[in-house]
């Protein structure tokens, strides 16, 4: 059986296929594009034309690569921004109509507990102490849990895209906004966050933002997501890469290896999250999974299937 994730996430379209057979799961394809859907919605509250035609038609292609893979099982999922959006009816009735089968609509504790599955679904992490911390363009989820089983979860209006429009205007971003934009983060998540214990846990991260501070540091240019996963990074070594960011113009940043150009803008802002989440837990390393929510869809899909 053939399967197909569609993650309609705030900055990119997350693309999944896989095959089932075997008592294994087999990846067949899997692709990220940036449709940046939730550009401006800090101040209309509402998807921007625009972005809406540019995320139609990047569906309508995937829609078509699915098909010519002989696709038979599919499942579309949107999150922060169609969930953020006056016009999210009007959105996902357009969706419906371009996939072909309705798009389902996650709440962020929805999307917080998919994400604990897909990392989960990895044999890497599976049934060990955890505490993920995914970074995505509209929100960003934290989840603890142990032995493999979830404890808590939140979800926070804090991604990549809503923080450089509330607080990067502009570029090269001086190391002292940077380290303001930390401690800012640091205080919003703290509250939240106060009953949350990392204790023997792993803190391991996940979405666009942790999987190319692993690309960055490797110094690998073109993404390959068996080269990132599982990775490990130091406290002191998000700190440089964020060190490194600072001060350099948005033609620096698409320069460097490793980072996406679409995502130059989007890295700092990414990566206080992680700092901040780091230094409230008091965290010394970051572990890397690219197993996201979009495995999570697809691992509920099957798990349906199956029963």
């Amino acid at each position: 059986m053939r399967y197909a994730v569609f993650d309609l996430g705030s900055n990119s379209i997350k693309f999944l296929v896989a095959e089932t057979g075997r008592n294994r799961v087999r990846v067949l394809r899997e692709l990220s594009i940036s449709t940046r859907l939730a550009e401006h919605l800090i101040d209309t509250c509402e998807l921007r034309p625009d972005a809406i035609a540019r995320t139609l038609e990047a569906l309508r292609k995937l829609r078509a690569e699915a098909d010519d893979l002989g696709v038979e099982k599919f499942r579309a999922v949107a999150t922060s921004a169609v969930r953020d959006s006056r016009n999210r009816r009007e959105f996902l009735k357009a969706a419906r109509a371009v996939l072909g089968f309705p798009v389902r609509l996650l709440s962020g504790v929805d999307e917080a507990e998919t994400i604990f599955s897909g990392v989960m679904a990895d044999t890497h992490w599976r049934g060990k102490d955890l505490f993920i911390l995914d970074i995505g363009g509209g929100s960003a989820e934290w989840v603890q849990g142990t032995h493999g089983k979830m404890e808590r979860r939140l979800s926070l209006p804090l991604g990549a895209v809503r923080l450089r429009e509330r607080f990067l205007h502009s570029y090269p971003v001086a190391p002292d906004t940077a380290a303001l934009l930390v401690e800012t983060v640091r205080g919003q998540i703290a509250h939240p966050l106060a009953h949350y214990q990392l204790d023997a846990r792993r803190l391991v991260g996940t979405g666009g933002t942790a999987t190319c501070l692993a690309a960055i540091h490797k110094g690998i240019a073109e993404f390959d997501p068996r080269k990132v996963d599982h990775t490990t990074l130091t406290l002191e070594q998000v700190q440089a890469l964020m060190d490194r960011f600072t001060g350099l113009t948005l033609e620096e940043l698409r320069a460097i290896p490793g980072l996406p150009a679409k995502r130059a803008d989007l890295i700092i802002p990414g990566t206080a999250v992680v700092l901040a989440t780091m230094k409230l837990l008091g965290a010394k390393r970051l572990g890397i999974s690219v197993h996201g929510l979009r495995y999570g869809v697809l691992t509920a899909a099957i798990r349906e299937d199956e029963k």
